[in-house]
């Protein structure tokens, strides 16, 4: 059993979530038999749907094969619900936001623990003016905050691959396992800026990484881990351009987890410290389905990416 989106010009911009089996194809997201198809003799279901709806699949592929069925989700991993007919039935359906169990208190500390570090970073912002010129700065507090930042992002990417099927025997994650979630979350597609700062370009602290270079190339990481280790030849890394790198990723990695109105709240101070000026284009067929009256179901991204 496949299921594929439809999506249709002029049709209010909902598209049609198909079922394709054996011999059959059935819309899942209206009820009724109206739109239902039957293979017939001699031809493929997908023969059939060519034949008598051309347009569906050519030239602009309208009718595209879905990741997912209705109701599945990856753990931890947002992504834009299919806007449907029923809308009201599934309102702001966010399963990365909403199944697991204590979602809402993890996201809450999260949240918290992030307001922290936004305020320690404005109480720098008050010694160290944040200008192009000024951002290489280093200094005690600075190399605290960006230890503390990157920590916080390790345990938000930690807990993602967690919940999506990869798990380490002695316990210990790498940056070539960070680096994974890369692709799926599309973490080098967001960007950051802060109002408070509006002379600074956007941060966009994923950009370049690379899973032959997993550390190197993500430089405020490298830069923490440089002086993590030794402080005393490599303090200089701990640069005030290096913690604004790794706030930002912290932000990312809230909104790619659990979208930016539940990661980082409503109305919430975290909001009004930051902007997020790009965010991922998921194709369609990338969508979570609603369940349509089934059960939300997580799916392993990693074991099913590896099948």
């Amino acid at each position: 059993m496949t299921y594929y989106i439809l999506s249709v010009p002029g049709e209010y911009n909902i598209p049609q979530i198909w079922r394709i089996g054996d011999g059959f194809a059935n819309r899942v997201d209206v009820s009724g038999d109206v739109s239902s198809y039957k293979a017939v003799p001699g031809e493929t279901i997908c023969e059939t749907l060519r034949r008598l709806n051309p347009f569906w699949f050519e030239p602009e592929r309208l009718f595209r094969e879905t990741e997912l069925g209705p109701g599945e989700f990856y753990p931890r991993m947002w992504r834009p619900p299919v806007p449907t007919f029923n809308h009201g039935s599934f309102p702001e359906w966010n399963p990365s936001a909403q199944q697991e169990t204590g979602i809402a208190k993890i996201i809450a500390i999260a949240q918290s623990q992030l307001t922290t570090l936004t305020r320690q970073l404005g109480g720098i912002c008050q010694t160290v003016q944040p200008e192009e010129k000024n951002l290489d700065a280093f200094g005690h507090d600075i190399r605290n905050l960006l230890i503390l930042a990157c920590t916080e992002a390790e345990a938000h990417w930690r807990n993602v691959l967690v919940a999506n099927g990869i798990t380490q025997k002695q316990k210990c994650y790498k940056t070539g396992d960070y680096v994974k979630l890369l692709d799926p979350m599309k973490l080098d597609q967001y960007a950051v800026m802060f109002p408070n700062y509006p002379w600074l370009p956007a941060f966009n602290p994923f950009e370049g990484w690379d899973t032959t270079a997993a550390t190197r190339s993500l430089v405020w990481y490298d830069a923490y881990n440089a002086v993590k280790h030794d402080r005393e030849t490599q303090f200089e890394r701990a640069s005030l351009r290096r913690v604004f790198e790794a706030i930002s990723a912290c932000v990312i990695m809230m909104a790619a987890q659990f979208g930016s109105a539940e990661g980082l709240g409503q109305g919430s101070e975290l909001r009004s410290f930051f902007h997020l000026s790009c965010i991922p284009d998921w194709p369609l067929s990338a969508y979570y389905i609603p369940p349509f009256g089934g059960q939300p179901k997580p799916v392993h991204y990693f074991k099913t990416a590896n099948a």
